[in-house]
């Protein structure tokens, strides 16, 4: 088949998750050795940058659901990298020593990764589709928004 004639090369919603599970192989790569996800990794580095974070803050800045939050703290709890202190209504989120024991060896498997994707796609490049997506996942997100 020509891939001119292939429709899924101009679809957005194809070539973004066929994008995505890319890259996740590539970190997934990266964060084997430390046995996290990528997502896990990411919630650290932000716990790490923002100790006492809630909940509901690293919901926004991951967008994900809340649910989805507690299962990851959950999980980094149980590994004893994370601890969660509640007060009333509310919680916080800080790194343990266990936690921060491995903060510089998740940074810089964070940072391997961030250079294999931009050796494969070229630095400008890299940003540029970063960017293009982050402007075009806050268009959609807020119709959906203005919709449901």
């Amino acid at each position: 088949m020509n891939t001119h004639d292939n429709f899924l090369e101009g679809c957005l919603f194809f070539n973004i998750n066929a994008l995505s599970r890319n890259l996740l192989k590539l970190a997934e790569k990266e964060f084997k050795p430390l046995k996290l996800s990528p997502a896990h990794a990411s919630l650290l580095l932000l716990v790490y940058d923002t100790p006492g974070i809630s909940p509901k803050h690293l919901s926004r800045l991951l967008n994900l659901t809340p649910s989805t939050i507690t299962r990851f703290v959950d999980s980094l709890e149980k590994k004893k990298l994370l601890t969660r202190e509640t007060q009333g209504k509310s919680s916080h989120i800080s790194p343990t020593e266990k936690g921060l024991g491995i903060k510089s060896d998740v940074a810089l498997a964070y940072k391997q990764f961030i250079l294999k994707y931009n050796d494969l796609l070229g630095t400008h490049s890299a940003r540029q589709l970063s960017f293009s997506i982050l402007t075009a996942n806050k268009r959609i997100s807020e119709f959906s928004d203005q919709n449901d």
